[in-house]
């Protein structure tokens, strides 16, 4: 199967599952671009939401190699039914993160002691985090292998960006809504024994 065959099906079954709902960052030659995949009359169509306009890749090129923070793939068997994001440390990058930018990543970390370095988990959970820590996550339109065997896509901070901070503003509010939409907690994100569960929710049964 063609190249271009292969990356038109794993664009499609990863929109199944909600890769239309991440911003995307793409350019073609020097114009840049940022919106989100649709899918119009049974075809994914790419819809630019005009944040970029003047922009030019020179601008946003850091985000190509220095911004990678991981990918985020659609990996069956897990206890969540969104698309999977992997840290870096799970995927291999195709430049060398500095050693300064690795231990930035290591430290970034959630209450729970995951690490955007390491981090398995839902997309959403994975977006989160990074956003807690003053990431701002983008999905790039280049594949990434991870440990799973699974091939994904890029994502990118996209704070690598040399943009107009209202500009900044407002991806991070995109993105944040497409998190906020999706992090209610269900038993299949927490772990709480049925003591725990007892103290938590008991009294709303009475």
């Amino acid at each position: 199967m063609p190249d271009n065959q292969v990356k038109a099906e794993l664009y499609r079954r990863m929109f199944l599952r909600g890769l239309g709902e991440l911003l995307m960052l793409r350019h073609r030659g020097d114009d840049v671009l940022l919106g989100f995949l649709t899918m119009e009359k049974g075809s994914l169509v790419f819809r630019d939401r005009g944040l970029l306009q003047g922009v030019s890749f020179a601008s946003v090129a850091p985000c190509w190699d220095l911004g990678l923070v991981g990918a985020v793939a659609d990996i069956p068997d897990n206890p969540w039914t969104s698309l999977s994001f992997l840290g870096p440390d799970l995927c291999t990058i195709p430049v060398d993160l500095s050693s300064t930018r690795h231990r930035v990543l290591g430290r970034t970390a959630a209450t729970t002691g995951e690490s955007v370095l390491s981090f398995y988990g839902s997309v959403y959970r994975g977006f989160k985090m990074m956003l807690d820590y003053n990431l701002l996550p983008v999905i790039l339109p280049f594949t990434l292998e991870t440990d799973r065997g699974v091939t994904g896509l890029a994502v990118s901070d996209f704070r690598f960006a040399t943009v107009p901070i209202d500009v900044v503003l407002r991806v991070n509010d995109l993105v944040r809504a497409a998190v906020d939409r999706h992090l209610t907690l269900s038993v299949e994100e927490v772990d709480v024994d049925d003591q725990e569960f007892e103290r938590l929710f008991g009294r709303y049964n009475h």
